[in-house]
C-alpha cells in the first residue's frame, strides 16, 4: 500500500482484559483510502491488520 496516513492507538479494556486497539488510513493504489484496525494484547498481534473502522463500536474517535 502506498501510503500510511493516522496510525493510533486506544487502550479498551474488555472483560477486565487490556486490549490496545490500532487504527489506520491507508492510501490504496488507486488513491483511494480504507480504514483499518488491529488488535494487541500485551504487546502482541491478536488480530491482524483487517480494514473497517472498529473505534466508534467503542465511543473512540481518530482525534
Amino acid at each position: 500500500m502506498p501510503g500510511e496516513h493516522n496510525c493510533i492507538e486506544h487502550p479498551t479494556v474488555i472483560n477486565n482484559v487490556e486490549y490496545t486497539l490500532q487504527s489506520r488510513t491507508v492510501e490504496l493504489d488507486n488513491g483511494e483510502h480504507q480504514q483499518e484496525y488491529r488488535v494487541l494484547l500485551d504487546g502482541k498481534e491478536i488480530k491482524s491488520w483487517t480494514r473497517g473502522d472498529l473505534l466508534p463500536y467503542f465511543g473512540l474517535s481518530h482525534n
